[in-house]
């Protein structure tokens, strides 16, 4: 393992460099590639799981490395064919097998963007999964109404600008995380965006939608990297330690475990890259101004609040590019205003 640096020595490191003066941007890029590269292993199980849970059924892979959008698809059919199992419900599983072998169907619907197809549901056209253990609303994808015409236009409008001004920053994060958003209510600029993952559904996110891109795209970005730190844990063979140590979260205001802290420090040092980067003039007066300056003003604050015990909790990833990119990232995020 690294040896661990105070926070003064972290700091020494040039702009968006780790402390070997690899990029930040290298380290991700490298991470990346390994996690899509072990989507097809993820993806070879859970088709001989689909097979076993549903027997019998034509049940074809897809051509090569999946991309973002056939992973979601494929972690939804399956836990929709593991609900049909464990309830015994015969009509269940022959949806979710009909998922993955309709997803054609579901990538022609999906919205064209910058970072692939990206399918937009209301949470309501959704299986809404109801457990106890979850600590948010769980949503699975099925049998999907038509959309609106004048829907969907608005819906792949304000998508697009968003995307389009999250890669404008460097928000690359979207480009192998992003497929599939869930939308439970619509929320108007001023109001908190409540979003959330499931580390079991890669690359789907639920969020209340908002209309004004640049808002969406914090959201988007915010998510997405969850959902990659999910994938990037997995594919890098990192575990931590159940019954661990709990540290303070500026976030949730409450104690978390390693795993929490580890990924609210990287989300937000992701968010405070895209929101700095997005700052309006300092002559504009716009409601949507004085968002986007309160938004970097919070997570500013609550990441230097958190420092410390981000730092500490990262000594427990124990793969060393990972770990590496996850103090650049956040010392890049420090030095972001």
């Amino acid at each position: 393992m690294i040896q661990t640096e105070t926070s003064e020595t972290s700091e020494t490191a040039g702009p968006d460099t780790a402390e070997d003066g690899t990029s930040t941007a290298q380290l991700r890029a490298a991470l990346t590639e390994r996690l899509v590269e072990h989507r097809t292993d993820r993806a070879r199980t859970l088709l001989a799981s689909l097979r076993e849970l549903v027997p019998a059924t034509d049940l074809t892979g897809p051509d090569g490395t999946p991309d973002a959008f056939d992973n979601a698809v494929l972690h939804h059919a399956f836990q929709q064919a593991r609900i049909a199992a464990r309830t015994r419900d015969a009509d269940r599983a022959t949806r979710a097998v009909r998922l993955w072998q309709n997803r054609a169907a579901l990538r022609a619907r999906a919205v064209p963007t910058a970072v692939g197809p990206v399918l937009v549901v209301r949470a309501e056209d959704c299986a809404a999964v109801d457990d106890d253990r979850l600590g948010s609303q769980m949503y699975l994808l099925e049998n999907l109404r038509e959309q609106d015409a004048g829907e969907r236009e608005q819906i792949a409008r304000t998508l697009n600008q968003a995307v389009d001004a999250a890669l404008a920053v460097g928000s690359d994060v979207l480009r192998s995380s992003t497929a599939v958003v869930i939308w439970t209510e619509v929320v108007p600029l001023g109001a908190t965006c409540r979003s959330y993952t499931f580390d079991f559904l890669p690359s789907t996110v639920v969020l209340n939608w908002t209309d004004e891109p640049l808002r969406l795209g914090e959201t988007l970005v915010h998510e997405a990297t969850h959902s990659w730190l999910n994938e990037s844990l997995a594919s890098e063979g990192v575990a931590f330690e159940d019954g661990g140590p709990r540290f303070h979260s500026p976030w949730k205001n409450e104690d978390r475990p390693v795993f929490g802290i580890v990924h609210a420090a990287l989300a937000f040092a992701n968010v405070i890259h895209y929101l700095s980067r997005i700052q309006p003039a300092s002559d504009d007066g716009s409601q949507l101004a004085a968002v986007l300056r309160r938004r970097l003003e919070v997570e500013m604050e609550s990441l230097e609040i958190g420092h410390a015990s981000a730092l500490e909790c990262f000594d427990q990833v124990d793969s060393d590019r990972l770990r590496a990119y996850l103090r650049a990232a956040v010392a890049d995020a420090r030095r972001a205003v």
